[in-house]
């Protein structure tokens, strides 16, 4: 067996296989997803590219050794028994006459014209390539082009690679150094390639010692490529021309520590190939190998290991990546796949049936409400089964509080729970402090960052205070009332004053519930239907009613405020009187613990309790007022908060919601509402196409993929965890 071919390795079946799926994945439409990674030569011109491209491929690029790279070439090399070549070229962005570009699309070779006797189509392609360069015509870039060769070869001495061969970096200074524009090109080139991910950098260092811009310190091929991969993981730096090295020197150990990884670390480390000097080209390729291996069996060179020198152990370590990537981007590409067809079929069972007459639209539209009205009825009776509601975790992508959104009647008790303590805690103007009571600690910055406590201070005012204030309102107001009574109005209008936040708290409150609901319709709207029927909907059908049901809510506030506002106290008698004892309790109860505490060393006088509870100055009774007026709010209050959620939230709102849009509401519309909201435009007739189309060839690449042992085999490697062997998933360094 020919030395190349065991350096090679035999493509197991399996290798053989995945490409192929790849070919007929390419067929159909979809082999961008899982192409190999390519292997991008790149180096200062001199560097030996052209002579590590050769021998990696087994394609003779040149036939003249002065002659340089003036346009990038893209290699698809696949082992093969039968020798078969295609070359084509792209053109350039700069190629901006219709002419010229159909020219160079126009050219084609697979090497017919060709006498190759008994040559593969690796020795002579560097004959297509001079054709190819003559279509091209001049160069349009100060001596360089654009364009791009694209080569297919097979045959049985090819490795199954991606290559790419692109012009030097920094020519030597000579009368054919590029100007400062080429030089921009070249280097723009080479970004081009090398900053895509998928790509592998094969960074291409001359220890040519006889010329100081060889040093490597000097070829900048890895400054230019760490701007893409800072951290080294992408490249893999090839040493050339070690045989003008002299045997023992300082410039020799220098290279030797680089091949070692131990100068300039890479994650794919090094690999040191001796180049074949230009009159060997015509020489058999297995005798250029020997000459190779035998060149690193003696002096120093000896010391490196054998994974790290020749070309053999080099198409090893290429082609072992190239298979993992490959496998590991089908993996990938099998996940994709379900994923794409999974969204494809969601969107295109969204956008429905082709809607062409007005009984299919109308059919689209009830479809539409009867989905709209189970998941409503479910969000609103607390049943969440439907799948818009995303079982136990929110979806990824899907913002958390969207997720929580969708389940209505959660967050309408949520908000009512914050509404009732923001009634509690700020309903009344001022906190009345009674004599003997602490005032309670409050932490004012966590209140505030609840819901309906915005930017909310407390106002205290003591019994006393409050007391000597009504006192000149209940001189101003007195009437025919006993000596020691106040007028009985006295209650209403120190209510009125108390409870003047109740309708700026429910408003915020109705007001929030309002704009939950709308953000709930358009949830449902987005899970059910397509943007354009959303928008549509939401304009003509929701967006009135809402506008309605806000309208309805806003005066039912008015309402249900308007009494408190402007009417006198009219509590139940029993449950009136009941409060006003457990209030008077509750501060005789404070002054006795007063009390109890200030005098505990002398004799303590529970007579006084009564009088002390009643200020000798209260000439009208005033504490009486205070706690009549206290009582009525918190039997008010507390009325007031159930009004709100009962009939302003549940029957302005919630109740209604379910009615919006209902196969009656369908039944009800008009020919031409039912078209001004269902009719399909012709650009969502393209997109099913579009989808359709995606979809019968995402089936077809699952179909291809799933009937495929080798991706099975794959597939079932990645799904267990396990490691792929070690020569499969590691280039050895």
């Amino acid at each position: 067996m020919p030395l190349l071919k065991t350096a090679i390795d035999e493509v197991q079946s399996e290798e053989s296989e995945l490409l192929d799926k790849i070919d007929e994945l390419r067929a159909i439409g979809v082999g961008d997803l899982v192409e190999p990674p390519q292997y991008v030569i790149c180096g200062s011109q001199s560097s030996g590219k052209s002579s590590v491209l050769e021998a990696i491929s087994g394609v003779r690029v040149t036939a003249k050794s002065y002659l340089c790279t003036l346009f990038a070439t893209e290699f698809i090399l696949r082992q093969s028994t039968h020798n078969r070549i295609n070359v084509s070229i792209e053109p350039g962005n700069s190629r901006v006459d219709e002419a010229e570009r159909q020219k160079l699309l126009a050219f084609r070779s697979d090497g017919s014209e060709l006498s190759t006797g008994r040559f593969s189509y690796g020795d002579v392609f560097w004959q297509v390539r001079d054709r190819a360069r003559d279509c091209m015509g001049q160069m349009t870039i100060s001596g360089y082009s654009d364009d791009v060769l694209k080569v297919e070869i097979s045959g049985p001495q090819h490795p199954d690679l991606a290559l790419v061969d692109l012009p030097g970096l920094h020519p030597p200074t000579t009368s054919g150094q590029p100007s400062s524009k080429g030089k921009e090109f070249i280097d723009s080139l080479t970004e081009r390639y090398i900053k895509n991910p998928r790509n592998i950098i094969l960074a291409v260092i001359s220890a040519k010692n006889n010329r100081a811009e060889n040093d490597y310190h000097e070829q900048n091929i890895l400054d230019i490529a760490k701007r893409f991969d800072p951290s080294f993981e992408r490249i893999l730096g090839i040493v050339t021309h070690p045989d003008t090295l002299e045997d023992g020197s300082e410039e020799q150990e220098t290279y030797l520590q680089i091949i070692k990884n131990e100068e300039i670390k890479l994650q794919l480390g090094w690999h040191v190939l001796k180049n074949r000097p230009f009159h060997e080209l015509g020489s058999p390729r297995d005798s250029r190998d020997d000459f190779e291996r035998s060149f690193f069996e003696y002096g120093r060179w000896a010391s490196l290991r054998k994974s790290k020198v020749g070309i053999a152990s080099l198409r090893r370590r290429l082609t072992t990546h190239s298979q993992h990537r490959i496998r590991r981007s089908i993996f990938h590409l099998m996940r994709d796949i379900r994923n794409r067809i999974s969204d494809n079929e969601v969107e295109v069972e969204r956008m429905g049936a082709p809607r062409e007459t007005i009984q299919d639209q109308r059919e689209y539209l009830s479809e539409i409400s009867s989905g709209f009205t189970r998941i409503t009825n479910q969000a609103l009776n607390g049943s969440y089964v439907d799948e818009f509601f995303g079982g136990h975790g929110y979806k990824e992508g899907t913002a958390e509080s969207d997720f929580h959104l969708r389940r209505l009647r959660a967050v309408m008790r949520e908000i009512g729970e914050s509404f009732e303590e923001a009634m509690s805690l700020r309903g009344a103007r001022r906190i009345i402090q009674y004599e003997g009571a602490g005032i309670p600690f409050l932490d004012i910055q966590l209140e505030n960052s609840k819901l309906y406590m915005e930017d909310w201070t407390p106002v205290y005012i003591s019994q006393d205070d409050l007391t000597k204030e009504l006192q000149n309102q209940a001189r101003q107001s007195r009437g025919i009332e006993l000596p020691g009574s106040a007028n009985s109005l006295l209650v209403g209008s120190l209510f009125r004053d108390q409870c003047q936040p109740w309708e700026m708290i429910a408003k915020s409150h109705v007001l929030h519930a309002w704009e939950l609901v709308d953000k709930f319709v358009e949830l449902v709207l987005q899970h059910i239907t397509n943007d354009h029927t959303r928008t549509l909907l939401t304009e003509y059908v929701f967006g009135p009613e809402l506008d309605k049901m806000r309208d309805s809510l806003l005066k039912k506030l008015t309402e249900l405020t308007f009494y408190y506002k402007t009417g006198h106290p009219l509590p139940t008698a029993r449950s009136f009187l009941s409060k006003i004892q457990d209030l008077k309790n509750k501060r005789q109860l404070a002054i006795l613990n007063g009390g109890i505490t200030s005098n505990a060393l002398s004799t303590f006088d529970s007579t006084s309790v009564s009088s002390q509870s009643q200020s000798s100055g209260d000439q009208f009774g005033l504490i009486d007022i205070i706690d009549q007026m206290q009582a009525y709010y918190e039997s008010a209050i507390s009325t007031f908060v159930d009004n709100i959620a009962i009939l302003a939230i549940e029957n302005c709102l919630l109740s209604t919601l379910e009615q919006v849009f209902t196969g009656r509401t369908v039944i009800s519309m008009n020919d031409q509402q039912v078209r001004q909201v269902a009719a399909e435009p012709s650009y969502i007739q393209v997109e099913r196409g579009r989808l359709n189309e995606e979809l019968e060839k995402l089936r077809k690449a699952r179909h291809t993929l799933n009937t495929s042992g080798a991706v099975q085999e794959v597939m079932r490697f990645f799904r267990s965890g396990k490691k792929l062997p070690f020569a499969m998933h590691r280039v050895t360094c």
